[in-house]
């Protein structure tokens, strides 16, 4: 393709790796929940995509209509001994040769100037402190977020002009969801109609016996136990131990498997 994507295009289903699994299909992946924020950052070292990566795992919860995949320019291999099954709530895809990111023509940017917002040299800043030095003359490479529905057909798009144009955090990407109205629609309610039915039938003389789960107040009655806002994050399915480093990172068209 080596030309950009753009909303009404569609994303072939490819053969992708990640630190604890080899050879995932993309289109299970798509299957699982929709629609799909995939966004591509930099590799997995970088200290703006481990700032992004550690945001979008802390604000998780907040993803309540959509699901998240971060695509980063890393070896999965390299990645394993540190980043298991558990390490984020979302799949991070390995793509170190960058087969999608030349498919997409993500574009990268020798010009510190171009590449660093402010927030991107805050983070930078803060990174030297610990240690990290850039290689000079590097290419930058900018970010991609893509919305996906459930055959890979492109909802929303946005190359991003630096290397933190990208959503904030998982709140943010919720709030895109809501504003692109991909959420679920709530049924409205005819108020009348819920009357009618509801005034055809007797009150009950009695009140339920509530969950055992319950606890009881000073007067005697029963107080429900509080419940969670958010449920954990569902645990990521680990494959084994795959031998990472005789895979092949992305396979684009080469999934094996023909549609049902």
């Amino acid at each position: 393709m080596a030309e950009k994507i753009a909303v009404g295009d569609k994303l072939p289903f490819f053969l992708y790796d990640t630190p604890y699994s080899a050879q995932n299909r993309f289109r299970d992946l798509l299957a699982a929940k929709s629609p799909l924020v995939l966004i591509f950052m930099a590799n997995f070292g970088h200290p703006i995509t481990r700032t992004f990566a550690s945001r979008y795992a802390d604000t998780y919860g907040a993803l309540r209509d959509g699901a998240l995949a971060l695509v980063v320019r890393s070896r999965a291999d390299k990645l394993s001994n540190s980043i298991g099954p558990d390490t984020l709530p979302y799949p991070l895809l390995c793509d170190a040769d960058g087969v999608l990111y030349d498919y997409l023509d993500i574009p990268q940017n020798s010009s510190t100037l171009m590449t660093y917002s402010l927030e991107g040299w805050r983070i930078l800043r803060e990174a030297k402190k610990q240690g990290y030095r850039a290689a000079k003359g590097t290419p930058q490479q900018l970010p991609l977020t893509l919305i996906l529905d459930r055959d890979g057909t492109v909802l929303f798009c946005h190359y991003g002009a630096s290397l933190t144009d990208v959503p904030e955090d998982c709140e943010a990407i919720q709030s895109l969801l809501e504003e692109l109205e991909l959420t679920p629609e709530e049924p409205d309610i005819d108020v009348e109609a819920f009357h009618e039915v509801y005034d055809s039938h007797d009150t009950p003389a009695y009140e339920p016996e509530p969950p055992e789960r319950s606890r009881r107040t000073r007067h005697g009655r029963r107080r429900p136990a509080p419940v969670d806002d958010f449920a954990p994050a569902e645990r990521v399915r680990e494959y084994g131990t795959p031998a990472l480093d005789k895979t092949s990172v992305v396979s684009l068209f080469d999934d094996p498997y023909a549609d049902d």
